[in-house]
């Protein structure tokens, strides 16, 4: 039960960093969105910082969750062959199809609280990518069209994530499989 208190705690700061800006999120905020008392919060968050340091955590998990499915479906040999490459741009670019899709979209504002916020809330996520990189540059394929490939994805992440000129469709989805190509 403490457990869904708290992710529910965190559904409902990213709420509110999405509807009302990060300025907006403090705990007794976070409290009125959840139902819950403000000390309800404070049991599981003991300040904003650790609140958006948890939103940025699980933004990372759920994307490592993303990596591992999507490498299982791309096959498991045991080599490395280009399969994470292909599985980082895959859950990087996928479209929200799910209710789960679209709130782990949200969880873009997990970034935009705490680079408002405290940039060291970042840490966890810095960590994150130097992990992710490392094990694209040692996939197997070419070190520089995995990193491009990485970073095309992260840059099609962020444009629809500001809504900074998405890409049409069919445009989005050939730009998709040419970067999953580079995993080749």
């Amino acid at each position: 039960m403490a457990g869904d208190t708290r992710e529910r705690i965190l559904d409902a700061a990213e709420s509110i960093v999405i509807r009302d800006g990060v300025a907006r999120l403090t705990v007794e905020a976070a409290a009125a969105e959840a139902q819950l008392s403000k000390g309800g919060v404070l049991y599981h968050f003991r300040t904003r910082d650790a609140l958006v340091s948890s939103m940025v955590e699980r933004m990372v998990e759920a994307f490592d969750a993303d990596l591992g499915v999507e490498c299982a479906a791309d096959g498991q040999d045991g080599t490395p062959n280009g399969r994470y490459v292909r599985a980082y741009v895959r859950a990087t670019v996928r479209p929200a199809q799910t209710p789960e899709d679209l709130r782990r979209e949200r969880a873009g504002a997990a970034i935009l609280a705490a680079m408002a916020s405290e940039p060291q809330l970042l840490a966890p996520l810095r960590e994150a990518f130097d992990r992710w990189q490392q094990r694209l540059v040692t996939d197997g394929v070419d070190p520089v069209g995995a990193t491009v490939a990485r970073l095309a994805a992260d840059g099609l992440w962020l444009v629809e994530l500001f809504g900074f000129a998405p890409l049409p469709e069919p445009l989005r989805s050939e730009v998709a499989a040419y970067l999953e190509g580079l995993g080749r």
